[in-house]
């Protein structure tokens, strides 16, 4: 039911590399026949449908959930498609199906429908979600596989075979998308990587070796909050935090660089973050810094400001 999918947008995480690279084994022909571009819900408006050819094609969409804050941008997304002369025949993605729902009206022509994996029993992940779609039918031990690194890497597991390769061949260039296509036809038909492909991996060894200086600089502030720098340092910031966390922070403070729109460099800039989904860090630094930014996560501040959100945290967690 895959052999006439000619498009795949996919999201560029490691649940949907790997479960684009399933898809392109399942429909059969050689990768590069088939389109590949991948995005994430909020850059939807930098794709440009007119530009796929040939025209008319059959289009998967993998790990792509509607813009939970602007779902118009979404739903022109999936106008702009079908006025292109495109047909959009999957959706394999487990964030919503009412979002789905809203925006597509009706799901009847789908061959892979949304899930919810809010919803009891929902799939965890957009390699899970194909995997059930997939059941009572054949698939090899290739795809079975891919599937497995897909599903695992949503969970921020990354000691799969392929979940391993693809998380860390993209991490030392996070922003290049052209990796994320290269791998995902590549481990569509392979099981190990190429030249290039180990290229991009030792990139990323020295990214590991830059979290060895950062965890061996930390400060316990107390309260279970630890204070690192990363300053001058290239660091994978989803791994460095889950090592933190892991080795015992609950809240960690850290000193980094990120680029500043304004000024037009970068700018030191304190990050806190934790994993505590109890604790909405965000609203606890906007109370002390009300010029605070980031999600309930994770709280920006300037340096200058550093010693107040601080403060209010420590409140926080002696509750």
């Amino acid at each position: 039911m895959f052999k006439n999918i000619s498009q795949i947008v996919a999201v560029g995480s490691v649940d949907g590399v790997c479960t684009a690279a399933a898809v392109l084994r399942l429909i059969g022909r050689p990768a590069v026949e088939v389109g590949l571009v991948f995005c994430q819900a909020f850059t939807v408006d930098r794709v440009d449908p007119t530009t796929w050819e040939p025209p008319n094609r059959q289009v998967a969409f993998v790990d792509l959930a509607v813009n939970n804050r602007d779902d118009t941008m979404t739903a022109d997304f999936v106008r702009r498609i079908l006025e292109a002369g495109h047909e959009i025949v999957a959706i394999i993605d487990e964030h919503s199906r009412e979002d789905w729902q809203g925006v597509l009206g009706s799901f009847e022509g789908l061959i892979v429908e949304p899930q919810s994996q809010k919803s009891e029993g929902g799939p965890g992940s957009s390699g899970e979600l194909l995997r059930r779609a997939l059941a009572g039918e054949e698939i090899d031990s290739h795809t079975a596989e891919l599937l497995g690194a897909a599903d695992a890497g949503d969970r921020m597991d990354f000691t799969t075979h392929f979940g391993g390769m693809v998380n860390q061949a993209v991490k030392s260039a996070i922003a290049d998308d052209t990796r994320r296509v290269y791998l995902a036809r590549h481990i569509a038909s392979n099981r190990d990587g190429d030249e290039k492909i180990a290229s991009w991996i030792k990139e990323y060894e020295t990214i590991l070796a830059n979290h060895d200086k950062v965890v061996a600089g930390r400060v316990d502030l107390g309260n279970g909050i630890h204070r690192v720098s990363a300053k001058g340092l290239a660091v994978d910031m989803t791994t460095l935090m889950g090592r933190l966390y892991r080795e015992g922070a609950r809240v960690v403070a850290l000193e980094g660089e990120s680029y500043s729109k304004e000024l037009k460099c970068k700018v030191l800039q304190i990050s806190f973050g934790t994993n505590d989904r109890g604790l909405d860090l965000l609203s606890v630094v906007k109370a002390a810094v009300p010029t605070a930014s980031g999600f309930a996560q994770k709280a920006n501040v300037d340096p200058a400001d550093e010693a107040a959100a601080l403060a209010a945290i420590r409140a926080a967690l002696r509750g």
